[in-house]
């Protein structure tokens, strides 16, 4: 058992110092459940070194099952939070109900993008139905975009501006009311 997760580990090591997009597939049966899961992610910005409030975001493009790819700064014009998280962090779950109601509350005056750090898309998409949020989760298995931005910690956010610059980065938990006030800032 061991000796197989030293392999998986060396395998999405590989990926990630070659800088290679990954891609895994979710399965058929979970595709429909899944809602708006980017099963594909690729960072895009590959600049070294931390990431500093007032710099412009670094860029990353997310691809959906259906064909669609979007990236970060297709969003400029509106503000972007952007939430790195994990299934099997407590705190992240804990948040997400304050993510997506303050997010429909706004009416589309944001964009929130959900990254999830170094799990792979068929463990997003068993998870997605029990939190059923409307703004997209986005795989990034090999963490090269968490990475970028430094994420050390999770549940670790960002504040983006209309602009495309990093307003304000929070590690931990967030409300409903603190959300609400970061977006007012922005």
């Amino acid at each position: 058992m061991l000796l197989r997760w030293c392999t998986i580990l060396l395998i999405l090591m590989l990926l990630t110092a070659c800088g290679r997009q990954t891609t895994t597939p979710i399965p058929p049966e979970l595709e429909l459940e899944a809602g708006l899961i980017a099963p594909a992610s690729q960072l895009l910005d590959t600049q070294r070194g931390a990431v500093t409030i007032g710099a412009v975001a670094p860029d990353f493009r997310f691809h959906f099952s259906d064909g669609t790819t979007r990236q970060l700064s297709d969003l400029r014009g509106q503000p972007v939070i952007i939430n790195f998280w994990a299934t099997w962090c407590l705190p992240c779950i804990e948040e997400l109900p304050a993510f997506e109601e303050v997010y429909q509350e706004a009416e589309g005056a944001f964009a929130i993008l959900a990254i999830n750090r170094n799990e792979l898309p068929a463990a997003i998409a068993r998870f997605a139905p029990s939190v059923a949020v409307s703004f997209p989760l986005i795989a990034d298995p090999t963490g090269t975009i968490g990475d970028r931005y430094t994420v050390t910690s999770l549940p670790t956010t960002y504040f983006i501006d209309s602009d495309g610059n990093i307003h304000a980065r929070h590690v931990g938990v967030l409300t409903a009311q603190q959300l609400r006030e970061q977006l007012r800032e922005l």
